[in-house]
C-alpha cells in the first residue's frame, strides 16, 4: 500500500521535498464547486448558500466573506447549554418572531449521555439541531440562513445600544451567545459517486454528476467504467486476509485495535462475518464488524424528535444497515452510496486484519448525511470511550474513521464555534486518532472535518488526499496546505455486498446452457463480492487502518498493550502510532 505524510508546514508555504509548494495553500482556493443535484437538496430539505443573494449584516465580525455552502433550511444547531436556559430560548423567538419564524428546541431526554466519564459535560453541551417553524398569520418562507443572520443583527444591535432592537429589549443575548448558533451543513461522502439517471454528485465532471458547478477536472473520466458508473464488479482470487483468534490477540496486544467507521452501515459480507439479508443481517461472535446499538438507536432518536418537531424532510436513519439498495425504485439503478461502508471495512480487513470495525450508519443511501447526526453519533461514542478508558476495555475504540465533509460559508472563527470541532476535540483528549477525507473536488478550498487536521492538538486530525495506483496524486484529490497525508484512493479494489444487483443488464446474453448461461458483463451484479472503486472516502480508512497496524506494532515492540487503562495510556498509544508511521513514510 503506498501513503506517505506531507512534511510539517515550515510557514512559508514551501517544503525542499514537494518544491515551491504551488498549489498547497489557500491563496489559490477556488471558489469550492458545489455539485448536489436538486432532486438531492428536496429530498433533504437542503439549500445552497449563493453568497451573492444571501443576507449578510453590517458590523458583524463574522459570515461577511462568505462562500458556497449547503445547508438544511428548517433547523439550526444550538449547543446544549443554550437549549436548557428558557431565557436565552425565549429572546431567540422574541427576535425571530419578527421574521416569521420560531425555533422549536429538542426536549432532552432523560439520562441520556449521563455517566461518571470525564468528557461528559462538554459533550452534552454539543449542538443539537432544533427545528424553524412558521408563526404568525403571514404567508413565510423558513429558511435557516435568513434565521440566522436575524439573530445576528439583533444581538449586534444590543451590543450597539439600539434600543428598537429585539435583543436590546430582552437581557441576555449578546453576541458571545448567537455566534455559538449555526448552520446545519448537508455534508457529501468522498467516494467518487453518481448515476447517468440522477445526474448525481461526481468527482469528475465530465462524468456523472457533472452539470453546472460540477466537481473536479472536466479533462478526463479515467475514474469511470461501464455507462459512466464510478463503481465495477470485480473478481478476485483471495483468500480473507487471516484473523488471529480474539485470545491470541489479547495475549500478543491486549486486545484488539478497533476503528470506528461512521458511514452508511455494512451489508452481507464473507470478509466482514456479516451474513443475512436486509430483513436480518447477522454479525459473528468476535466477527470483523459490529455493531453499537445504542449509539445507533440516539441517532434514531435525533431524528425522529426532529420530525415530531416540524422538520418534516428530515430522512430518519432507523438501523445501522446500509439501505436501499436502490434510491429510485421505479428506476432500479444502485444508489450512489450502496456499499460504500461494506467497501471502506474490506480496506481495513486487508491493511490490519487483526482489528474490528465499528460500524456507525449516519450516511443516506443518495451519498449525504446530517450535521446533527454526525454530531449525535460522535457525542455517543465519546461517552462510550470516556466510559471504557477506566472501565471494560471492550468499550474502547483507537480510531475513527470519516468519509464525508463540506464547504464553511466562512472561515472566521469556525474553530471555535464548529460543534463539529468540538466533538471532535473531545475525542482527541481521549486518545482517539481522527482520520479524515480530503475531499474530491480538485480544489484546496478548505474541506471540513479534515481541514481541522490544522487546529493544534496533541495528535491532531490526519487529513487524507488521494493517491493513483503508481502513487501519483489522483487529479480529483483535493489538495491545500491542511492536507496532512496521502494514501491509496484511486482504483481501489475492495468488499462489496455480495446481496447487491440492482437494474442494469448485460449488454448480451445467450441462451442458458447446461452448466451455466453466457453473457456479456453485467455492470451492477455485485453477487461476486468485490468492486473497484475511487474516491478520497477510501483513502481515509486506508490511512485509519495503518494507525490501527502502527498500534499493534506499539503494543509488540513498544510496550503499549491495548489493555492498559486510563486516558493517558491511550494518548501515548496515538502519539506513539502516529509518530511511528511519519517516520516510516510507506510511499
Amino acid at each position: 500500500m503506498k501513503w506517505f505524510f506531507e512534511p510539517l508546514d515550515d510557514g512559508d508555504g514551501s517544503d525542499a521535498e514537494h518544491g515551491s509548494g504551488a498549489g498547497r495553500g489557500e491563496g489559490d482556493a477556488g471558489p469550492g464547486p458545489i455539485a448536489l443535484p436538486a432532486a438531492v437538496l428536496r429530498r433533504h430539505g437542503a439549500r445552497v448558500l449563493d453568497p451573492q443573494a444571501a443576507e449578510v449584516v453590517p458590523g458583524v465580525p463574522f459570515g461577511q466573506a462568505l462562500a458556497p455552502t449547503v445547508y438544511r433550511a428548517r433547523t439550526l444547531l444550538v449547543p446544549g447549554d443554550l437549549l436548557r436556559r428558557p431565557d436565552v430560548m425565549l429572546a431567540v423567538n422574541r427576535v425571530l418572531e419578527s421574521a416569521g419564524m420560531g425555533l422549536v428546541p429538542p426536549e432532552e431526554e432523560a439520562g441520556e449521555g449521563r455517566g461518571e466519564a470525564a468528557a461528559f459535560e462538554p459533550l452534552r453541551d454539543l449542538p443539537q439541531p432544533a427545528v424553524l417553524v412558521p408563526t404568525g398569520a403571514a404567508p413565510v418562507v423558513v429558511d435557516a440562513w435568513k434565521a440566522l443572520q436575524t439573530l445576528r443583527a439583533a444581538a449586534a444591535g444590543a451590543e450597539l445600544g439600539h434600543a428598537d432592537t429585539e435583543a436590546g429589549a430582552r437581557p441576555g443575548l449578546g453576541m458571545e451567545i448567537v455566534r455559538r448558533i449555526s448552520l446545519e451543513h448537508l455534508l457529501a461522502g468522498s467516494a467518487i459517486t453518481g448515476s447517468p439517471i440522477d445526474n448525481g454528485p461526481g468527482g469528475i465532471a465530465a462524468g456523472p454528476g457533472g452539470g453546472d458547478g460540477g466537481a473536479g477536472p472536466g479533462a478526463t473520466d479515467s475514474y469511470l467504467f461501464s455507462g459512466g458508473d464510478p463503481r465495477a464488479p470485480v473478481a478476485v482470487a483471495l483468500d480473507a486476509p487471516r484473523r488471529r483468534s480474539a485470545g491470541q490477540c489479547q495475549a500478543e496486544y491486549g486486545r484488539r485495535p478497533v476503528v470506528a467507521v461512521l458511514d452508511t452501515g455494512v451489508r452481507a459480507h464473507p470478509w466482514l462475518d456479516v451474513t443475512g439479508d436486509p430483513g436480518g443481517y447477522q454479525l459473528a461472535a468476535d466477527g470483523f464488524v459490529a455493531v453499537d446499538y445504542a449509539i445507533q438507536d440516539a441517532v434514531r432518536r435525533t431524528g425522529e424528535r426532529a420530525r415530531q418537531d416540524g422538520d418534516r424532510q428530515r430522512q430518519v436513519i432507523r438501523d445501522p444497515w446500509d439501505a436501499p439498495v436502490a434510491e429510485n425504485p421505479l428506476i432500479g439503478e444502485l444508489g450512489p452510496a450502496l456499499g460504500h461502508g461494506t467497501f471502506i471495512a474490506g480496506i481495513v480487513r486487508q491493511v490490519v486484519p487483526e482489528a474490528r470495525v465499528l460500524a456507525v450508519r449516519v450516511i443516506h443511501g443518495d451519498d449525504v448525511c446530517y450535521e446533527g447526526d454526525v454530531l449525535c453519533a460522535l457525542r455517543h461514542l465519546a461517552t462510550r470511550i470516556a466510559q471504557a478508558a477506566d472501565g471494560d476495555p471492550a468499550g474502547m475504540v483507537d480510531v475513527v474513521s470519516l468519509s464525508f465533509g463540506y464547504f464553511a460559508e466562512s472561515a472566521a472563527d469556525l474553530a471555535a464555534t464548529s460543534g463539529l470541532w468540538q466533538a471532535i476535540e473531545v475525542l482527541l483528549d481521549l486518545g482517539v486518532v481522527v482520520v479524515a477525507a480530503a475531499g474530491n473536488y480538485a480544489t484546496s478550498r478548505p474541506f471540513y472535518p479534515a481541514a481541522f487536521a490544522r487546529q493544534a492538538a496533541p495528535v491532531p486530525v490526519i487529513s487524507v488526499g488521494a493517491l493513483n495506483p503508481n502513487g501519483t496524486k489522483a487529479v480529483f484529490s483535493n489538495d491545500g496546505d491542511w492536507v496532512t497525508a496521502w494514501a491509496q484512493g484511486a482504483a481501489v479494489v475492495s468488499a462489496y455486498p455480495v446481496d447487491a444487483n440492482a437494474s442494469r443488464t448485460p449488454e448480451l446474453r445467450v441462451r442458458a446452457t447446461a452448466r451455466a448461461g453466457r453473457e456479456s458483463l453485467d455492470p451492477d451484479d455485485y453477487s461476486g463480492g468485490f468492486a473497484v472503486w475511487s474516491g478520497t472516502s477510501f483513502s481515509a480508512p486506508g490511512m485509519a487502518a495503518l494507525v490501527a497496524g502502527s498500534l499493534l506494532d506499539g503494543a509488540v515492540g513498544g510496550g503499549l498493550r491495548l489493555d492498559q487503562p486510563g486516558v493517558q495510556a491511550a494518548r501515548e498509544r496515538a502519539a506513539a502510532a502516529v509518530a511511528s508511521l511519519r517516520g516510516e513514510q510507506g510511499a
